[in-house]
């Protein structure tokens, strides 16, 4: 693995190969780190670490839903600032080349004179928390190569105000400060001041407008921003016991951050609209629903610099990256490139809106009617057609009329036995 090397130069970083465990439970500890350099990860963001001491910070609970392969987790225990500062000191003395990301977040009450916004109370940012610059300067004294700065967990006080409740609280982290990019711009320029070491935001598209808040902050100096692969959603619901929780060793039913492969295609749009947006002068990182190296090759086409991977670290183990690495660098020699570079937001001018769309004219045909498992057994394109329902025969046969046939392809797509083509009329 040490020999392929696939480079990406990032946020005023050089990197081995685009592939980084973003943060969250797989990397929380110096044996994990250890395990992520020994695989091959060319970088990895620390857990969260929070200051003062996470005001929510409870066991882990997750769940796994086959059915729309999607993660949910509830309750999370994060990292306190002093454990942070720790595991990144203690992985600096062993680690060789692997990079680290301080993921970080500043909740508490102190502020430099002048703060506004929601932390400080006033209606637009001024000043900036010095907590956030303390946080930073700590992290790079204790080796850190960059700060990540968390504007995008949903599951800290963004959870608990869609939640409402008595526990309603004023702190704004993660997802809530999301929602206030001139607040975040105002962050980073302090700490830019204060600090040598790349700054990178990790924003959520919660709040909206993530293009636009990534435009704020890259103005406000960012080194790098990137997007959140978690939305905040209502888990499975038992209809016979509604309040139930469907997770293990958990009461209530709540609302959890959900990750996976289910979340790939709104993962690609972020990406995509915040190059298209902010041109290919910035560094952009990107999460979300990335299992293989077909998913990083879709993220770096639609923008992506480097390519963060958290939930398949959960569900399947850090070695996941040795098959991406090869298979990236396979997909890249096939095509001639030699860097990520030299496809990264080669999609971003393609894309077209549907005003500009060329649709063919066209039907479906039936290939063989009188196949075992069409007709009366089986009849699904009859059943799921829009609007033109094909004929079905006493003899069970089934034909499509292609004077009715609007060619939306939907039966084609969903015949079990392949019986159905799509004809181009030219």
């Amino acid at each position: 693995m040490d020999e392929i090397i696939i480079p990406v130069s990032f946020g005023g970083l050089n990197f081995k190969n685009p592939f980084y465990v973003s943060s969250g439970p797989t990397a929380r500890t110096l044996k994990q780190l250890k395990r992520i350099e020994e695989t091959g990860w060319a970088a990895a963001s620390i857990k969260l670490s929070i200051d003062p001491a996470p005001y929510i910070n409870l066991k882990p609970r997750y769940g796994y839903f086959n059915n729309y392969s999607a993660l949910g987790f509830t309750a999370e225990k994060r990292l306190t600032f002093e454990e942070g500062l720790k595991l990144v000191s203690g992985a600096k003395k062993v680690l060789r080349d692997l990079m680290l990301f301080a993921n970080i977040a500043y909740a508490g009450d102190g502020r430099i004179e002048g703060d506004c916004g929601p932390a400080g109370g006033g209606s637009a940012p001024g000043g900036i928390a010095a907590g956030w610059v303390n946080m930073a300067k700590k992290f790079e004294e204790c080796g850190a190569d960059a700060i990540e700065l968390n504007m995008c967990c949903p599951n800290m006080s963004f959870n608990v105000e869609r939640s409402g409740g008595k526990n309603e609280i004023a702190k704004k982290s993660g997802a809530s400060l999301s929602q206030y990019p001139e607040l975040i711009a105002a962050i980073v320029r302090e700490i830019k001041m204060k600090i040598k070491i790349p700054v990178f935001v990790k924003l959520s598209p919660e709040g909206g407008q993530v293009a636009q808040s990534a435009s704020i902050i890259f103005a406000a100096g960012a080194d790098a921003v990137g997007g959140t692969a978690n939305r905040l959603g209502m888990p499975p619901i038992n209809l016979d016991d509604p309040a139930m929780a469907v997770y293990p060793l958990q009461k209530e039913i709540s609302m959890a951050c959900y990750s996976g492969a289910w979340i790939k295609p709104l993962a690609l749009r972020d990406t995509y609209e915040i190059r298209k947006q902010n041109g290919p002068d910035v560094s952009i990182m990107a999460t979300g629903g990335i299992r293989c190296w077909q998913d990083a090759a879709e993220m770096i086409l639609c923008g992506a610099d480097l390519v963060g991977i958290c939930t398949e670290t959960i569900l399947s183990g850090h070695d996941i990256v040795r098959p991406m690495i090869v298979g990236l660098k396979n997909y890249m020699d096939s095509h001639g490139y030699k860097s990520v570079a030299d496809f990264r937001g080669a999609l971003v001018p393609m894309v077209k809106n549907s005003s500009e769309l060329t649709v063919y004219d066209g039907y479906a045909q039936v290939i063989n009617p009188d196949l075992k498992g069409c007709g009366k057994e089986c009849a699904l394109c009859k059943k799921i057609c829009c609007e033109f329902a094909p004929a079905l025969t006493d003899s069970g046969a089934v034909s499509i009329n292609k004077d009715d046939c609007m060619g939306c392809g939907i039966c084609f797509q969903r015949c079990p036995r392949k019986n159905i083509r799509m004809i181009r009329i030219t």
